[in-house]
């Protein structure tokens, strides 16, 4: 099942509620700028009832768009060591849109909400655990990693990637990069065949029927 995080931008945005994340099951990750010294006593209660589901991470020196860069930072380790995860940044900042597009290409579901409250943060299709994510990626048959792709496709929605660059590397993700080269084309090229995947010089549309 794929992981949510809410990574929330503390010098740009001071969200009023996390209530909708919480109910969501997102995890937080709240970065704080090197000389911010103080946080609403509202905001701190509620992250209290995240858990261990909530992190501060403060900022060691300031400078130029350092809190940006230690978001995309984070971004990119959770994303490599958990290829399901699905990002949303808390930020009225949108200089994070080019590099959330950039992950939405590479089929890592990731957007910004501005909104104060954390009301409208995306949300996801529920997943049912099936028996092909209990697999490892070689045990999978092929039919098996098929349906587990579709699956997968399903919930990127508008995310899912543009091209046929990606959508291989997307795969090789998704997988755990224990598929060889070999595997991933035959992989894509089945997708092709059932008509899942629609390929046009090199990029790619969808129709992600369900397996009868």
């Amino acid at each position: 099942m794929a992981n949510h995080y809410a990574l929330i931008d503390l010098e740009n945005i001071q969200p009023a509620s996390l209530q909708r994340l919480k109910k969501e099951g997102y995890r937080i990750k709240v970065f704080v700028g090197a000389t911010q010294s103080k946080i609403a006593i509202g905001l701190a209660v509620e992250l209290q009832s995240f858990g261990s589901d909530a992190e501060y991470i403060q900022i060691e020196a300031s400078g130029k768009n350092a809190l940006d860069f230690h978001i995309a930072f984070y971004m990119g380790r959770i994303s490599a060591s958990d290829p399901e995860s699905r990002f949303v940044v808390l930020s009225k900042d949108t200089g994070y849109d080019p590099l959330l597009k950039h992950m939405r290409g590479c089929g890592i579901p990731a957007n910004r909400s501005g909104v104060a409250a954390a009301t409208k943060a995306p949300t996801a299709t529920p997943v049912v655990a099936t028996e092909n994510q209990k697999k490892s990626p070689l045990q999978m048959s092929l039919a098996e990693r098929v349906e587990h792709v579709r699956q997968h496709l399903n919930r990127a929605g508008k995310a899912k990637p543009a091209k046929l660059k990606t959508l291989d590397s997307a795969i090789k993700s998704l997988f755990q990069k224990k598929l060889d080269d070999s595997a991933v084309t035959a992989l894509i090229n089945e997708l092709i065949r059932q008509g899942l995947v629609i390929e046009n010089q090199g990029s790619v549309s969808y129709k992600l029927t369900k397996s009868k």
